[in-house]
């Protein structure tokens, strides 16, 4: 039956309908079209999705010289491939580009793997009341006075990215209260001038950056997850040509190991401690492990996991090691072990090694040792043993003392990008041994800050020297 033979009012009662029909579905299109343009939108956006504060960013643009492609930045960013950092959602790598934003922390500037419930309270949220430093955040249940939210989150190298994109100048927000908190700790030229050390708060599954954006002024670079300049001390390389530049920048380790990854990627764990160093590279690219950041890494590990700690001794240190293992035991260390000195395991460590007995004894039969020794500043050492004698180094490589009786205690990784570092604790003779292995034992805070030392009667002295 056509439409055109049926009666009047059933037809005017289809026309009805159709023409609701009609409606509805021009509705649906146009809702269909205005989403359509948000996911545009987001697509034209730049790799590390943000969210346009409701006030002009805090942040200013740094004063870019001249812009080149430089691969340098990968010495803060992913130095082992093979050690991926976790991949997270775009919600969770979404952060903000300036410092003036609402308080209370929504879903687009709560810190990334954070749950936050439906009402936006409760322990699976996050709430915030006051304003400023009396401010409190709850996120996971878990409170933070004086919290702000991130500035950029997650920010992952790209190769091939310009120096001066994003490059950026923060101002230090202000610490923050946290029942999490880590050690941020700053110096220049090896260690040899501290600039910055502090135990401060961190909130659970932020990046790095974010802790160093509440407590440093930061300059960025290289899409944001490089950083250029801490407290106004800039990379003499970045932004410059030329006779004018120098290689000079800013390097960082976690608990000791030279970090694989960006401080935009890395993740802290509680009881981290974050250590940046501005020094000369253009002997030694990357120096991957130092000392001064002891118990580190043997107690925390890195980025949480810890494969364990293995004390190893020649035959005549064995009560020695198991005393090095209490004090580390008694320092938090969980999982530490001894064992006879096996020189095979250094070729592929996958444990924390500490090597405890007379450098004669260790480089007897290991190549690995042998070979560290012999190319000491290019692997980033500063501690030669040669013709009896441990020669403390500055950071060319050139000898500045030597010394008939000494010990030392260094460390080494096995490669770029190694996250098991070998520790070397040694002397020419047995007294000399024990004087550095008192070190550890009793008196650990003569090597703070230290990237390597060489203990002698008169005292610890701090390598590299500087000149």
């Amino acid at each position: 039956m056509s439409i055109v033979s049926m009666r009047p009012d059933l037809r005017r009662l289809i026309a009805l309908v159709l023409l609701a029909f009609l409606v509805v579905l021009g509705g649906c299109g146009s809702g269909k079209a205005d989403s359509g343009s948000v996911i545009t939108n987001r697509q034209a956006e730049s790799s590390q999705p943000v969210r346009v504060p409701e006030s002009e960013p805090g942040s200013e643009e740094a004063g870019v010289r001249e812009t080149r492609g430089d691969a340098r930045a990968s010495a803060q960013s992913t130095l082992n491939p093979s050690e991926p950092a976790s991949e997270r959602s775009e919600e969770e790598r979404t952060g903000q580009e300036g410092r003036h934003h609402e308080p209370v922390v929504s879903r687009q500037d709560r810190p990334p793997g954070s749950k936050l419930s439906q009402d936006g309270n409760g322990s699976g949220g996050s709430a915030a009341a006051g304003e400023g430093a009396d401010q409190v955040t709850v996120i996971d249940g878990v409170a933070y006075r004086g919290y702000k939210g991130p500035v950029q989150g997650e920010v992952k190298y790209k190769e091939g990215t310009p120096a001066s994109e994003n490059a950026k100048t923060y101002k230090a927000s202000g610490d923050i209260e946290s029942p999490y908190k880590v050690d941020l700790i700053v110096t220049r030229d090896f260690g040899h001038q501290e600039m910055f050390a502090k135990t401060v708060g961190l909130v659970r599954d932020e990046v790095g950056m974010e802790v160093m954006f509440r407590n440093l002024d930061i300059q960025t670079a290289y899409g944001g997850g490089f950083v250029n300049a801490i407290n106004g001390l800039e990379s003499g390389y970045t932004f410059y040509t030329g006779k004018d530049r120098k290689k000079l920048d800013w390097f960082y380790w976690v608990n000791g190991i030279l970090a694989p990854v960006g401080v935009a990627e890395y993740r802290p764990q509680p009881g981290d401690v974050i250590w940046w160093d501005y020094h000369d590279w253009s002997v030694t690219m990357f120096i991957p492990a130092v000392i001064g950041s002891y118990p580190q890494p043997f107690k925390n590990g890195f980025w949480g996991k810890n494969p364990g700690t293995v004390v190893m001794h020649t035959p005549t240190y064995q009560g020695e090691a198991e005393r090095l293992k209490q004090s580390l035991e008694s320092r938090g260390v969980k999982q530490v072990d001894t064992a006879p000195y096996d020189p095979e395991v250094l070729r592929e460590p996958k444990k924390y090694y500490i090597l405890m007995g007379l450098w004669d004894e260790l480089a007897a039969g290991s190549e690995v040792l042998n070979d560290v020794n012999r190319r000491n500043k290019l692997v980033g050492v500063y501690v030669k043993f040669e013709d009896g004698e441990v020669k403390a180094l500055d950071f060319k490589g050139n000898t500045v003392s030597s010394h008939r009786r000494a010990g030392a205690i260094y460390a080494y990784g096995s490669s770029i990008g190694s996250l098991y570092p070998v520790w070397v604790l040694t002397g020419t003779d047995e007294e000399s041994l024990n004087r550095a292995l008192d070190i550890l034992i009793d008196r650990p805070g003569a090597i703070k800050h230290y990237f390597g030392a060489v203990v002698t009667p008169e005292g610890v002295i701090r390598v590299p020297y500087l000149n």
